[in-house]
């Protein structure tokens, strides 16, 4: 049986909402350009496949904002990923979707000489916070400390702070996990890279090499190409036995097409 972890864009929400703190900011700053995209970000196919995490699609969310009576557009990419795990749980038959990764990259905002960005200022355990407050079914503990991973491809260091948690699975089962969240920057972008996996301790060192895998195939830039679907196949976070595929809503899409400030 598969038993959904939690909401996949869960990261996701927290960015969102950190965008609001710059309408005070920005207000009458905005010049001639008011469209800012970031560029699409992944993980190599060879490293989720040698991690054992399924991709489920890249999702583009645009949204619109008003500063000093200027509409602004901000473009971010949101991909996720999800991994089956058997836990050693009593009363929990077969694997549950107990693994993901997840990953955002945003854009810094260029006005009036100055930058500005939803996340640039958040420490990890902002971050952190408001993804607890944004999922009822994840109480977050104490930072235990964290590790360095540097990714083969893009010129940057994903620096994890690790957080203890504790998650409900549906049907009511707790579950230890461990969250990791990482804030690197690459090419004037600022990225989000969060992974939860088990912490009991007779799969947590795997999982967490597994994690370490997928920071290593961190890719990120114009160039690269992914998935675009409208929702994650697990985005409901419902109790469905849905396999978390794209399915009909997966396109593939050139960065080259995709990317890039919009005129």
């Amino acid at each position: 049986m598969n038993r959904r972890l939690f909401v996949a864009t869960v990261t996701a929400g927290a960015v969102s909402a950190s965008a609001g703190c710059l309408s005070g900011v920005l207000e009458d700053m905005i010049d001639e350009e008011t469209t800012f995209e970031a560029s699409p970000i992944r993980v190599s196919e060879t490293a989720a496949e040698e991690a054992g995490y399924e991709y489920l699609g890249t999702t583009e969310q645009t949204e619109e904002r008003d500063f000093g009576g200027q509409t602004v557009e901000l473009t971010n990419y949101h991909t996720e990923y999800t991994r089956s795990i058997e836990l050693p749980l009593e009363g929990v038959e077969g694997e549950t979707e107990a693994g993901v990764f997840s990953l955002i990259s945003t854009p810094q905002i260029r006005v009036a000489e100055e930058e500005f960005n939803p996340v640039g200022d958040l420490t990890t355990e902002e971050l952190a916070g408001q993804i607890q407050d944004r999922y009822e079914s994840l109480e977050l503990g104490d930072n235990i400390g964290g590790r360095a991973i540097e990714p083969e491809g893009p010129n940057t260091m994903v620096s994890f702070d690790t957080y203890e948690a504790t998650a409900t699975l549906s049907g009511g089962t707790e579950l230890d996990v461990y969250l990791d969240i990482a804030l690197p920057e690459h090419d004037f972008e600022y990225l989000v890279v969060a992974a939860i996996y088990p912490a009991a301790d007779a799969v947590f060192e795997d999982e967490r090499d597994r994690v370490n895998t997928m920071a290593t195939g961190l890719e990120h830039g114009e160039t690269v190409s992914v998935d675009l679907v409208d929702e994650f196949g697990s985005g409901s976070g419902g109790d469905d036995d849905d396999d978390g595929s794209g399915g009909e809503n997966s396109s593939n899409t050139d960065g080259n097409e995709t990317d890039g400030d919009s005129e």
